[in-house]
């Protein structure tokens, strides 16, 4: 008895503890308790969304609740309810932007959302009357669902869904336009006797600028023509057909329904596909894909494919439990190489067959693909004759192993790699004697030479291993190699390569050195620690003519050698290389990302003979240092430093600058800032030296005595310090500053100087760096009337007020207040 009245005892504090703890809960102070745990919990899961509540009400009987986010969105929810849960409820939700909502639904959706919905829970039937506005269409929705199941549906888009919109919406590219008509009507609250069904279609336009840039693919120019619909049929089923229209695309269905008591699916769709190029490929024929569901229920849900694009068809039969992939079995024996060839239309021609067999059952991977290559030829070059492909392949997505034997291109390949999560974990590859004419030839290049290779790396991840790589005499064509590297070379390169290194717990050293008639390349002591993430190596290069290995499209010419070290440190680079080709010294520096330029006493004759333009230059000297901060982020944006540039005594033919500046009509048809372009750059073949002065330049030189380019940079914008350059009797200076972010001009101007560092002709300049503009400044038109009125050695009347003839000791403002003085030198 008294363990009964201890038992009653308890149970009684238990509901009196309970009672107050739902008496607390909708009191003021639970509320709040409520409120703050609801922020605690949203504000773990999303954290940059900034939602809070700017109302939480939960009282006996009813509710209230007002979110914001931090962009304005705005969630009401206003409803009541009864003590058996049954509500009767209204939400009023304004989503402005969804992309910061990822976290909280797991895809990233751009734009808004409007959704007005009102929601009755009576006993086991809910009823959902929603209004949906998002990507640029609206959508009306009427659900029941008896005991949690959909018994009835009624959905609408009257003008239809914006396809364009709804890719945006989805967080994809414009891939296609049109409009989707959507309209359903089903009622199966009476499971004998359903009523309704539903259908889709729309006339879809295919992007195809965009498919082609972003897949390879090109359609042809016509639209696709799309209509679902399905029919509701006794016994729980619908009855759908699927039909898709256009001249590369076709889809039928044969009596495909759907169970809508578990919505497993039985029957075939049809599918027919001609007349598409992919990635280079072209569908020759008409390739037939057969798609047949079979199901006793969604958990045995199974599906056989048949595709026929060749002679022999290649079968799959998929177990689709609940529509998720648990196993596939893929059988594809003896497809003919030729019919392969001719299918994707590529312009080979060969004999042979290739079989893949595979199976994947929960994930684990095991499959077989093999080949015999009777011959293949590709533009009358027989790259294969009797040759076998055999690979293995085993394993699941976290651990994969592929062993492959092949003798193909007169190789002799073994190898084994194991793909960690799709990474490589091991690579063991052997390769004797591979012939690199005919493997070029396939992906029609020209070149020529045998390649043997040893890799041995049992850690890629810890870089544990060692390799080998040593060739015969490679030759690469000019034409393959500006393919390859998008450059311009105009010889053939003809080389060696040897190379080999030895790696331990991510650290080791390996070389490289490729060694041909017009170069030499020397890659020593390459370090790499993947444990601090340092790369780095010394490297040497040399070859006596510049010309027969050239990949830019300067006309260089002669010797060329430089040697120093390269690498990366925390994916931040950094070198240092060593030139004494032109003059005392040239060093470049880049280090903790800071470059530094030190050049000095230059000759510049030699570096107009490198450049090509030998016949400009007699003679001079260049000195050059820089010191600029160069980050790896924003590289323009974040660049700041100084550069100097001076020389001395450099003779320029084909330009007279004193005689093509001492007349107004020389002076009239002359751009100063050309003239500076050429004396700083032309001679190094760095600017158009044809388009400067015209006729003007033939059968002239100038003698330049003093040149001297200071510019600081801050963030990207490049100021002239003092940037001058003087003749003895001319000096033409330059001020303002370039913006290299968006390479305007700021304030820019160059000015022909008299002997008072005064601009009697100045010229600014505007736009930018590609299309600069000239305006005539003030003091221009002054000096050309003048000079006019000189030369005519008359003024009319009333004209002395426009011409402003200066006086002999007249002060004026200095244009250029630098090292370089307008006097005799």
């Amino acid at each position: 008895m008294k363990v009964l009245k201890f038992v009653g005892i308890f149970c009684f504090v238990c509901l009196v503890l309970a009672f107050c703890v739902v008496f607390w809960l909708f009191s003021s102070s639970g509320n709040e308790f409520l409120k703050n745990k609801a922020t605690e919990i949203i504000s773990e899961k999303a954290p940059s969304l900034g939602l809070r509540f700017n109302e939480f009400n939960l009282n006996f009987g009813s509710y209230s609740f007002d979110i914001v986010d931090n962009a304005q969105s705005n969630i009401k929810i206003n409803g009541n309810f009864s003590l058996f849960l049954d509500t009767n409820a209204t939400a009023d939700v304004v989503i402005k932007d969804l992309a910061p909502y990822e976290s909280l639904i797991g895809i990233k959706l751009n734009g808004g959302a409007n959704i007005k919905s009102n929601v009755i829970k009576d006993s086991n039937k809910i009823d959902v009357n929603t209004k949906i506005s998002a990507f640029n269409s609206n959508i009306d929705a009427d659900i029941t669902l008896t005991n949690y199941n959909p018994t009835r549906l009624f959905l609408v888009s009257k003008d239809g869904i914006d396809i364009k919109s709804l890719l945006y919406f989805l967080n994809q590219k414009q891939y296609a336009t049109g409009r989707l008509a959507l309209n359903a009507n089903m009622d199966i609250s009476d499971k004998k006797s359903p009523n309704g069904g539903f259908d889709v279609s729309s006339t879809i336009y295919p992007n195809l600028k965009l498919l082609r840039d972003d897949f390879k693919i090109i359609l042809p120019n016509d639209p696709i023509k799309l209509d679902v619909n399905g029919k509701l049929l006794p016994d729980e089923l619908l009855a759908t057909n699927v039909l898709v229209n256009s001249s590369y695309l076709n889809m039928d269905s044969k009596d495909l329904n759907i169970n809508l008591n578990d919505y497993s699916s039985n029957g075939m769709i049809e599918v027919w596909v001609n007349n598409i190029v992919a990635n280079g490929f072209k569908l020759h024929k008409n390739a037939k894909l057969s798609l047949d569901l079979k199901s006793k229920s969604i958990k045995h849900q199974e599906a056989n494919i048949t595709l026929e694009a060749v002679s022999n068809p290649i079968y799959a039969n998929l177990k689709l439990p609940n529509y998720n992939l648990k196993s596939a079995d893929i059988n594809a024996e003896n497809l003919s190489i030729q019919e392969i060839l001719q299918f994707v239309a590529m312009p080979y021609s060969g004999s042979g067959t290739i079989s893949l067999i595979a199976n994947m059952d929960n994930s684990k991977i095991k499959a077989n693909v093999k080949s015999k290559i009777e011959s293949l030829l590709v533009d009358g070059f027989n790259v294969a004759s009797d040759n076998y492909f055999d690979a293995d392949i085993s394993g699941d997505s976290k651990k994969l192993k592929i062993e492959a034997l092949s003798d193909l291109f007169d190789s002799d390949l073994k190898t084994k790699v194991i793909l960690k999560e799709y990474s490589p974990q091991t690579i063991k590859l052997v390769l004797n004697n591979l012939n690199i004419q005919k493997l070029s030839k396939v992906f029609n290049y020209n070149a020529s030479g045998f390649l043997n290779a040893d890799i041995d790396i049992d850690d890629f991840a810890k870089l544990n291993g060692n390799f080998k790589i040593d060739s015969s005499d490679i030759s690469i064509d000019d034409k393959s190699l500006n393919e390859l590297s998008g450059m311009s070379f105009r010889k053939p390169l003809t080389f060696k390569i040897d190379s080999n290194g030895k790696f331990k717990d991510g650290s080791g050293v390996a070389s490289v050195k490729i060694k041909g008639d017009d170069l030499k390349i020397k890659l020593d002591d390459l370090k790499a620690d993947v444990a601090n993430n340092i790369y780095s190596a010394k490297f040497d290069f040399e070859t006596k003519h510049i010309e027969n290995i050239n990949p830019l499209k300067m006309n260089l010419n002669g010797a060329l050698s430089f040697n120093g070290n390269v690498g990366l440190r925390d994916n931040v680079p950094f070198f240092y290389f060593k030139n004494k080709d032109f003059g005392d010294v040239l060093e470049v520096d880049l280090k903790n990302e800071k470059l530094s330029i030190l050049a000095k006493d230059l000759d510049i004759k030699k570096l107009a003979n490198f450049s090509g333009n030998g016949k400009l230059i007699k003679g001079g000297k260049l000195n050059i240092q820089t010191n600029l901060d160069i980050k790896n982020k924003d590289l323009v944006k974040n660049l700041n430093g100084k550069i100097l540039l001076n020389g001395s005594n450099i003779e320029i033919y084909s330009i007279d600058i004193d005689a093509l500046t001492a007349s107004l009509n020389n002076i009239a048809k002359t751009s100063l800032y050309d003239i500076g372009a050429f004396v700083v750059a032309g001679p190094l073949g760095l600017t158009n030296k044809g388009g400067v002065i015209g006729e003007s330049m033939v059968n002239s030189k100038t003698a330049i005595k003093a040149l001297n380019a200071e510019f600081s940079f801050k963030n990207g914008v490049a100021s002239a310090d003092d940037v001058a350059f003087s003749t003895g009797k001319t000096t033409i200076a330059a001020k303002g500053a370039i913006n290299l972010n968006n390479e305007q001009f700021e304030s820019f101007s160059i000015g022909l100087l008299d002997d008072k560092n005064c601009a009697k002709y100045e010229q600014k300049i505007t736009g930018t760096l590609s299309k600069p503009k000239f305006e005539v400044t003030k003091s221009t038109i002054e000096t050309a009337l003048n000079i006019a009125a000189s030369v005519i050695n008359k003024v009319k009347k009333g004209a002395g007020d426009i011409l402003k003839t200066p006086k002999k000791d007249e002060i004026c403002t200095p244009f250029y207040s630098g090292v370089l003085k307008n006097k005799e030198m």
